[in-house]
């Protein structure tokens, strides 16, 4: 059991890691903000969905030629044969018996295991609470089911019995677990009232400036991903289709093909965003930021695009020894938001940045790194 715990805190911690930044865009682009409480109550889901994984599959048995004629089990059928099994147990050794018995001690545990569903998914979620029964219920069902089929077929034969007892200890530990929310504080903002501010300009902090850089890196890796992966199929379709051997020396175009094609798609990510709207890089845009050039000029929104953003992959793509600069440029750049919100690409090209909910750029009260913030009717970074 302390395997399957720790596993289940591990793996589940490590899912959160690899969504975290997924988790970041749709929590700016539904809310307009993000929100710490919301991701870890999401965290929370992520190991709680764990480890209903790991306790109703895990551990696998040894499927040794000769284990499922001596060890397949049956289904259980019978919803009262708890409660005539424990009245058996009382009879035979007493009350004391109940205590230590593993059959008490099963029933009690299959509650406590979904007691967490009705509390996440009623205070994520928010669903209603018949909804969050009905799910609590259905995903109980689909843990009999992978049961009573063996991992629906992966396994050679079921190892775990399928019990019609464990839909009902399931269901009320999920109706426990929906009555603790509604009693214990709340702490984590509604849905409602996040959406409700969803519009509303906040100051620009150092904070959200490096938010926005790190899904800035985010979208030029998947970018380059996509690109290179498209440069080496077009190479290979146009070297003689799929399956061709390549020469040494085709290999080393090859090479070139998918590092043109990854430096030619995260440079479309930094120069078409700087075109458009206004002119914000598709981070900024996410965390509703907008740079403000002087005069407007959007050569200024350009070259503040290309002097950090569109450096970064070019270093990379021109290879050894300028690729070295490439990451010292990306310090250098996280340092500066840590002096200024403007950072090293708003210095170099004159912009400053602003939240992209504001109204007009150019009013005081519409600062545009911090201080008194304009609440009047705001429009959303897209419509900016």
């Amino acid at each position: 059991m302390t395997a399957q715990v720790f596993g289940s805190i591990l793996v589940g911690l490590l899912v959160s890691a690899v969504l975290f930044l997924p988790l970041l865009v749709w929590q700016y682009r539904r809310y307009g903000r993000f929100d710490a409480l919301r991701m870890v109550w999401t965290t929370a889901g992520f190991i709680y969905a764990t480890a209903i994984v790991a306790f109703t599959v895990f551990p696998l048995p040894e499927f040794t030629p000769g284990y499922c004629a001596a060890h397949a089990t049956e289904p259980l059928l019978d919803p009262l044969r708890f409660p005539r099994e424990l009245i058996d147990l009382i009879r035979t050794q007493g009350a004391m018996a109940v205590a230590s018995d593993w059959l008490v001690w099963e029933f009690t545990l299959n509650m406590v295991l979904f007691v967490p569903f009705g509390m996440i998914v009623r205070r994520v979620c928010e669903w209603p609470r018949g909804v969050v029964l009905a799910a609590a219920l259905g995903t109980s069902v689909l843990i009999e089911l992978t049961q009573l089929t063996g991992n629906w077929g992966l396994a050679p034969c079921p190892y775990r019995f399928a019990d019609t007892t464990d839909l009902i200890t399931n269901t009320t530990g999920a109706i426990i677990g929906i009555g603790l929310e509604k009693i214990t504080p709340r702490l984590l903002s509604t849905k409602a009232h996040l959406l409700a501010r969803r519009d509303r300009a906040r100051p620009v902090t150092r904070g959200r400036r490096v938010l926005g850089m790190l899904i800035d890196a985010w979208y030029l890796v998947l970018a380059a991903v996509l690109g290179g992966t498209l440069g080496s199929t077009i190479y290979a379709i146009t070297q003689g289709g799929p399956g061709e051997a390549l020469t040494p020396e085709q290999m080393l175009d090859l090479q070139q093909a998918i590092f043109l094609g990854a430096w030619l798609a995260a440079m479309l990510t930094v120069v078409v965003p700087a075109l458009i709207g206004t002119g914000a890089s598709l981070g900024q845009r996410t965390v509703y930021l907008a740079p403000v050039p002087k005069n407007g000029s959007r050569t200024r929104l350009l070259a503040r695009a290309l002097v950090v953003q569109g450096a970064i992959p070019t270093g990379l793509f021109l290879g050894f020894p300028i690729a070295l600069l490439s990451p010292l440029l990306g310090i250098a750049a996280i340092v500066s938001v840590a002096i200024s919100p403007r950072g090293l690409s708003g210095a170099l090209s004159g912009c400053s940045v602003r939240d992209a909910r504001l109204l007009a750029p150019d009013r005081p009260e519409d600062t545009p790194t911090g201080g008194p913030v304009h609440r009047g009717p705001t429009r959303s970074a897209d419509q900016s």
